[in-house]
């Protein structure tokens, strides 16, 4: 019965593996800073922890667990979301990305380069290194136009 469970155990360890095979993990790095919490790649999206990568932004972070919503705020933006949902608010303003908003290895992870630019930072790739990098915009962008703060 115990070499009956060790295989089962093993078995099963091997399908959890491969059902995440699929999932590139990737650096990301704000404002030249190293966030300790890894992003993720799903279906060419690159999806990031909302805690670490918005606090080093500058915002305040809540998440109600309950109705897994996250709410991101500082003096400019509001964004909100709920997992699974199909909409992220900036503003109030609904935007729909491409790969929904996701909980990956318990953290609430998002589309990295849809609300980056909604919120007025810049998103480059490092392939080489696999990496994300966002920078703070200097300024607030209305209707496209870029204003110095």
């Amino acid at each position: 019965m115990k070499r009956f469970l060790a295989v089962f155990a093993a078995a099963a360890l091997t399908l959890s593996t491969a059902a995440f095979a699929d999932t590139t993990e990737v650096n990301v790095v704000v404002n030249d800073n190293l966030i300790e919490t890894k992003g993720i790649i799903v279906d060419s999206t690159t999806l990031v922890p909302v805690r670490g990568v918005f606090e080093e932004l500058g915002f305040e972070v809540s998440y109600d667990a309950e109705t897994k919503t996250a709410v991101l705020e500082n003096s400019r933006y509001t964004v909100s979301m709920t997992s699974g949902d199909s909409v992220i608010y900036v503003n109030e303003e609904a935007i729909t990305p491409a790969v929904p908003r996701q909980i990956y290895d318990g953290h609430f992870m998002l589309p990295l380069r849809t609300v980056a630019e909604a919120i007025g930072a810049d998103v480059d790739w490092v392939d080489d290194t696999k990496t994300a990098v966002v920078t703070k915009s200097m300024g607030l962008k209305i209707g496209g136009v870029q204003t110095l703060s």
